[in-house]
């Protein structure tokens, strides 16, 4: 990334503040709303991410993948493409969906390259990234030793 570095700590503390917000009682309005656009084809694009950004701030699982499919829909779009990247690639982390959420956010940044809020969010991804690599890598190799160790024992037992 040409030596742009993101601060996975900003990005944990946005997270947190979004994650606190209950938008709940926001969902059926922006439903209802970006239905209404879809019938009268006014304002669609607008509502649409409307809709999605309030069912990824949701509590329910279903929900959140609902919006991320929405935000899909309109990363394809120019008018609210980083927006919809973004939100989408910070549903995708809540979900662990965290190599999903990753090129979603190199999507992003082949846009837009100093994208701060991007940088930020893509650092927290890899930080969780190599974090779990290191743990797959942990519990692989410890299994590893207990093959051998056991397939050691096994072969005295045969002596």
């Amino acid at each position: 990334a040409g030596g742009r570095m993101g601060d996975a700590k900003s990005a944990q503390e946005r997270l947190d503040a979004e994650n606190a917000m209950d938008l709940s009682p926001e969902l059926k309005g922006a439903r209802a709303a970006y239905f209404d656009a879809l019938d009268d084809g006014e304002q669609v694009e607008e509502k649409k991410f409307t809709y999605a950004w309030t069912l990824i701030h949701q509590k329910s699982k279903e929900d959140m993948r609902a919006g991320i499919k929405l935000l899909e829909e309109l990363s394809a779009s120019k008018g609210v493409q980083r927006d919809a990247l973004y939100y989408q690639a910070t549903a995708q982390y809540r979900l662990e969906m965290y190599m999903d959420s990753r090129k979603s956010l190199q999507h992003l940044l082949t846009i837009d390259p100093n994208n701060r809020q991007a940088l930020d969010m893509k650092a927290l991804v890899e930080s969780v990234l190599q974090r779990e690599g290191a743990i797959g890598l942990a519990v692989f190799s410890s299994a590893a030793v207990a093959v051998a160790a056991l397939a050691g024992v096994l072969l005295k037992a045969r002596r």
